[in-house]
């Protein structure tokens, strides 16, 4: 046996009894003599590492990977070193190729993955996670992670199946119950929002004391219909975790639609007051304080929290209604750009159809029997009506001839709104100056009959809305066959589409500070995300088919 064996041997022995530091002696003598030892330098890195030199062993583990570039146990070592180092961008392609190399190892797949999920690549995480729940099935952080990458990616049924698995492999854990909880509590049919209360209370059977779950269990009760039990809920998450931004927010909102702005300003107030200065909970603070009637001071507020986060629809939509009750409805109407942002576009049809009529009619009748067709959710703004989960799942062609002709109104709009951008001073319009050049896109469809409706609302995550109008009742669509003007209509504007007028419980709108607009077949009303708005009950036969979008920067 050759010096340089029995010196790897040593150093391999003394790894084994614990003794790193003769380890590290052992190996600087082989590398004395062969620099390019492979074995030298991983067993280096470990014993470096042992003896608490995170440093010399990283730099050892590169050496080793340097030597054998396609080496898998070494690309995981290194990757690994890299991600604990908080290097994910470094580690990433190292792991993706132990992945590959080591096509059973459940954690090079599970690192690689962690490594895309902290750089926001929500696609590949899920990829990798698959991958590691695939090679070891019973690994409940697996499909835990597995389920996490989902929901970013907002693929709910994939997240809420991945979750399961993960229970049931830790059927005793409460954060595992948890988990599963906060997923169900973003759908909105009722039987899925009382199954995950279950869930949410089973988590604090396990553990009485866990505020998330409290939280949860807050969040679900509000949209069941419990404000009682959510406010319970609330206050306890609070008293375990009376700094956690999400705790004061929970309560807060939920004390606001219990009807008591005041004590919710007073719960803001106090969290910021201790330190908790997030742009949120001054936003929160500012909503608050407009429920209790006190518009200067949400005035200041929302306007402080929108310097802060330029982009927040909820600081936007409240500061016009701040505006407004303060007195300076011209002010706040030009905030919003209500005459300036809303606008009309005809969509021609798609080519594969006769006109517009058979394009219409067979669009209509694949709303009606979508796949996701749900009356009424728990939780949403339709009211007694039908809504579609994500249209585009149904891939008919005519939903799909629809979204490619959305999506060229669309791209046009936003090239447009660059163009302007560049040719002027934007940076004080709230709305052009948050246009993103990348985007993703949700596309539902509503179905009411007479007194169906959308309640006042707004779209918090994303920067453009819009609705398309499939078909539509006699009582709007003759409105003004017989009438001067091409959105003539009776003192009730039944059955349009009303901007401006805010929530119940905020001061209100003036009447003639509202924007109201006439649907039409085959138009589409583009208009920015954060403006109130909402459709009027109409009486009469038929049917009101429309699809909505909300568009958000990727």
């Amino acid at each position: 046996m050759s010096a340089v064996a029995a010196l790897l041997r040593e150093a391999y022995a003394a790894l084994q009894r614990g003794d790193a530091a003769q380890a590290r002696l052992r190996c600087a003598a082989v590398l004395a003599q062969d620099p390019s030892s492979f074995d030298a330098w991983r067993m280096l890195a470990v014993a470096a590492q042992a003896l608490g030199d995170a440093q010399a062993g990283l730099a050892a583990a590169t050496r080793a990977q340097q030597l054998r570039p396609d080496d898998g146990p070494a690309a995981l070592d290194l990757g690994t070193r890299l991600l604990h180092a908080g290097q994910a961008a470094a580690a990433a392609p190292l792991l993706q190729l132990a992945m590959r190399r080591l096509p059973q190892d459940a954690r090079a797949a599970f690192r690689y993955a962690n490594a895309v999920f902290q750089l926001g690549d929500y696609a590949a995480a899920a990829a990798g996670f698959g991958a590691a729940t695939q090679r070891d099935p019973n690994w409940p952080e697996a499909w835990n992670n597995l389920s996490a990458a989902h929901s970013r990616l907002q693929e709910y049924p994939q997240a809420i199946a991945a979750a399961r698995n993960a229970l049931r492999l830790a059927p005793q854990d409460p954060e595992a119950h948890q988990a599963l909880a906060v997923l169900l509590s973003n759908l909105f049919d009722r039987s899925s929002l009382q199954e995950g209360l279950r869930s949410a209370e089973r988590a604090l059977q396990l553990d009485p004391n866990l505020a998330a779950a409290h939280r949860n269990a807050a969040v679900l009760l509000r949209k069941l219909g419990e404000p009682a039990r959510a406010e319970a809920h609330a206050r306890r998450a609070l008293q375990l975790q009376p700094d956690h931004p999400a705790s004061v927010e929970i309560l807060g909102d939920q004390l606001i639609l219990n009807g008591r702005g005041g004590d919710a300003a007073a719960i803001y107030a106090a969290a910021l007051a201790r330190g908790l200065d997030t742009p949120v909970l001054q936003r929160q603070h500012g909503i608050a304080l407009l429920h209790a009637g006190r518009a200067q001071a949400a005035h200041e507020q929302l306007s402080a929290a929108l310097r802060r986060q330029g982009d927040d629809q909820r600081s936007i939509a409240h500061l016009g209604v701040a505006l407004a009750a303060d007195g300076r409805v011209a002010d706040a109407v030009d905030l919003l750009g209500l005459q300036r942002h809303i606008h009309a576009v005809d969509l021609a049809p798609p080519p594969a159809y006769a006109d517009a009529a058979a394009f219409h009619a067979a669009l209509a009748q694949d709303i009606r029997r979508h796949s996701q067709q749900r009356w009424e959710p728990a939780g949403l703004a339709a009211r007694q009506a039908y809504l579609s989960g994500d249209l585009l799942v149904d891939r008919t062609p005519a939903i799909v001839g629809f979204e490619q002709r959305l999506r060229a109104a669309i791209d046009a709009f936003i090239a447009d709104a660059q163009r302007r951008i560049a040719a002027a001073d934007a940076r004080d319009d709230v709305f052009l100056r948050n246009a993103p050049r990348q985007y993703r896109l949700h596309v539902w469809a509503t179905q009411a009959a007479e007194s169906g409706y959308i309640d006042t609302h707004i779209h918090e995550d994303s920067w453009l809305s819009g609705a398309y109008y499939v078909e539509l009742p006699e009582a709007i669509a003759d409105a003004d066959l017989n009438q001067a003007g091409p959105d003539h209509a009776g003192p009730d504007h039944a059955g349009w589409i009303e901007f401006g007028r805010p929530y119940a419980g905020l001061p209100q709108w003036p009447s003639d500070a509202l924007r109201l607009v006439r649907p039409h077949v085959g138009r589409l009303l583009l208009f920015p995300s954060y403006v109130f708005h909402r459709t009027l009950p109409y009486r009469g036969r038929g049917e009101r088919i429309s699809i909505s979008f909300d568009l958000a920067a990727a």
